[in-house]
């Protein structure tokens, strides 16, 4: 696949099989959810606008249990993800036999999509993603993507996504912080401190190297906060926190010890 224009092969998004080859028959990486997540459920009502039957986009996906579940409530789902391996155990877990091609078009990639096209994954490097290969979405949901990012690529990530959405669509997007009894002094990757950030937390795409080696972002960068996602995103976003430090935990997050912070944005 074609490598970001930033970096080469050790790019941030050109190394992150770390977390899935390792994997036994059954296994989940440590960083994948293994419910939908509770705040995609409290929320979707806002993120679809009441609407149905919308197309959404889920940068850096993984495996995630969000997609079969906002296939099932009547959308079209469409993932972003680097490593194979995560879109082979999405349709083996859910018994789906999809098609797979090649996707010359996003840098060598390839596409599995199944249900009739009501789940498509494509497994590429997300700057190799373009509109051009599958339109425009009514939503976003990005859990943990931008934070993924290393810093010098988090403007482009947004133009990108920006890119993707239809002029009326709704973006939705968890960011996280660490607990306070974990402070920031923590190691990585143990489900403890700044785990989170260390590999993809969630939708399972990780910085290059090995994530205990690896700070986030340029200068150890841990945390994105709501002015920087507004200036990223521009005057053009109503921008609301609808989940903050004061918001009942999720279980997952008090079991990974971080904090997770719920930010919706729409079109003014």
């Amino acid at each position: 696949m074609a490598d970001a224009e930033h970096g080469g092969p050790k790019d941030a998004l050109c190394e992150c099989t770390w977390g899935w080859n390792e994997l036994k028959p059954g296994d989940n990486p440590c960083f994948h959810m293994p419910q939908v997540h509770p705040s995609l459920i409290k929320h979707i009502d806002r993120l679809t606008g009441g609407r149905e039957g919308l197309r959404f986009l889920l940068p850096l996906c993984g495996k995630s249990l969000d997609m079969k579940w906002l296939q099932e409530k009547g959308h079209t789902v469409v993932g972003v993800e680097f490593v194979e391996k995560a879109a082979q155990h999405f349709f083996e877990d859910h018994g789906i036999e999809p098609t797979v091609s090649e996707e010359p078009s996003i840098g060598g990639g390839k596409h599995y999509k199944g249900l009739d096209g009501k789940i498509s994954m494509y497994i590429c490097n997300y700057f190799d993603f373009n509109s051009d290969v599958c339109g425009q979405f009514d939503a976003v949901w990005d859990r943990g993507s931008l934070m993924a990012m290393e810093v010098r690529d988090q403007k482009r990530y947004v133009d990108l996504t920006k890119s993707l959405m239809k002029p009326d669509a709704r973006y939705m997007m968890e960011t996280f912080e660490c607990s306070k009894d974990q402070g920031q002094g923590q190691g990585h990757g143990d489900g403890h401190g700044r785990e989170p950030h260390g590999h993809h937390h969630g939708n399972e795409q990780q910085s290059h190297g090995h994530p205990h080696d690896q700070p986030h972002g340029e200068g150890g960068e841990d945390i994105i906060t709501g002015d920087q996602i507004k200036a990223l995103f521009g005057d053009g976003y109503e921008f609301a926190c609808l989940e903050d430090k004061n918001s009942p935990p999720n279980d997952f997050a008090k079991q990974h010890g971080y904090i997770s912070l719920i930010y919706f944005l729409k079109p003014k």
